[in-house]
Formats: structure tokens, C-alpha cells, sequence
């Protein structure tokens, strides 16, 4: 029963993310969002500074096909089950796959001349917001199935989540993302870890 209220629990969140994606993309489709992404830049850039840039710079490193290609590779060595690190570098790759292909779907460009970093590729959704969210978030899950320390787990997730978010936030900073793509980012890495998670536990409920 128990169980049963979390696969839905999961399914709730995927639709309604699913959803508020769907609007935010009609959205930047129409330029209904471009007040708020155009207030949003004037905002970053009346902050910048050389120190937070340096900041922005490392934190953005975090959601990074180096950094998190490494993370996946060293929970290997580290994890005795080594199920475990194949699915979280299975969902790294999957996730990344997913992202790119929403990104040629939509063909947005990026910011223009704001850019305080390298980047290639179109705009939306936010690859690193994207990865990032069903990346992290999917560690959590399953360092939290074996803690039973509420104070612990409730702290793993808060931690991961402001992760996720200066993540997706030193995006925007760099110049190289609208927040709209941000926060389509988050919404679709969220709704595709609720579906990756219901497919692994169903195949591990055929076993």
C-alpha cells in the first residue's frame, strides 16, 4: 500500500510537470516569457562581479559532463554493489540523450553577447539544469532508500535541491541561458527521474 502512494506520489509530480512545461514552452513560442527573461538578464548582470564570476564558474562545473562523467565513474570504485553505479551512469547518459533532443526540437538560441562562459549547442531547455536535477536528485533517492534518519534524509534533499538550483541559476549568471530555459530544465529533469525511477522499480519487481 505503501509503496503503491509513492509510484503515485511519482506519477503526480511527472504530469504536472509535464504540464507547466508544455505551458512554459507554448510560452517562449510566443514570446510571452521574453519580459521575464529579458528582466532576469538586466538583473544578473547589474550583479556581476569578479569573485562571483569565479564562483558562478566553479558551481557551473558541478552539472558538467566532466564532473559528473568522473562523479559516476569514482561510485564505482566506491559502491561494493555495483548495480547501483551502472544505474546512475545509465541515467547520466539517458538524461543527456533526452536533453539534447528537446534542445534540437526547439532550436532556440542562446543569449547574445552576454556570455561570460563557453557554450555550444541551442538554448532550451537548459542541459545542465536538466542533467543535473534527474542527476543528482536520483543519487539522493537512492542514498535516502537506505536512511532511515529523518533529519539526515530531509538534509540530503535540501542540499541536493540548492544544488540544482545554483546550478541552474550560474546559467543564467554566465549569460549563456534565459531563466525560461532553466526552469524548463528542472521541470523536464524531474519529470523524466519520476519515469526513470518507475521503470527500474518495476524491473526490479519483476526479479
Amino acid at each position: 500500500m505503501e509503496k503503491n502512494k509513492i509510484i503515485n506520489k511519482k506519477n503526480i509530480i511527472c504530469i504536472i510537470s509535464i504540464i507547466l512545461f508544455i505551458i512554459l514552452s507554448i510560452m517562449v513560442l510566443t514570446g510571452l516569457i521574453k519580459p521575464l527573461d529579458e528582466h532576469v538578464e538586466s538583473f544578473v548582470i547589474g550583479i556581476r562581479n569578479d569573485n562571483l564570476t569565479n564562483i558562478m564558474k566553479t558551481i557551473t562545473n558541478l552539472g558538467g559532463a566532466y564532473a559528473l562523467i568522473a562523479i559516476s565513474f569514482l561510485l564505482f570504485f566506491i559502491i561494493k554493489n555495483k548495480k547501483i553505479p551502472l544505474l546512475i551512469l545509465i541515467n547520466l547518459v539517458s538524461v543527456f540523450i533526452t536533453s539534447q533532443i528537446f534542445k534540437l526540437i526547439f532550436h532556440r538560441s542562446r543569449p547574445d553577447e552576454i556570455f561570460l562562459t563557453h557554450a555550444s549547442g541551442y538554448s532550451y531547455p537548459s542541459g545542465h539544469t536538466m542533467v543535473s536535477t534527474a542527476y543528482y536528485a536520483f543519487i539522493v533517492y537512492l542514498l535516502s532508500k537506505n536512511i532511515k534518519n529523518k533529519l539526515l534524509k530531509t538534509s540530503f534533499i535540501l542540499l541536493s535541491s540548492i544544488l540544482i538550483l545554483i546550478i541552474g541559476f550560474s546559467r543564467i549568471y554566465l549569460g549563456v541561458h534565459y531563466i525560461s530555459d532553466v526552469i524548463a530544465g528542472l521541470l523536464l529533469g524531474l519529470s523524466y527521474l519520476m519515469i526513470y525511477i518507475n521503470i527500474i522499480n518495476k524491473e526490479a519487481d519483476k526479479k
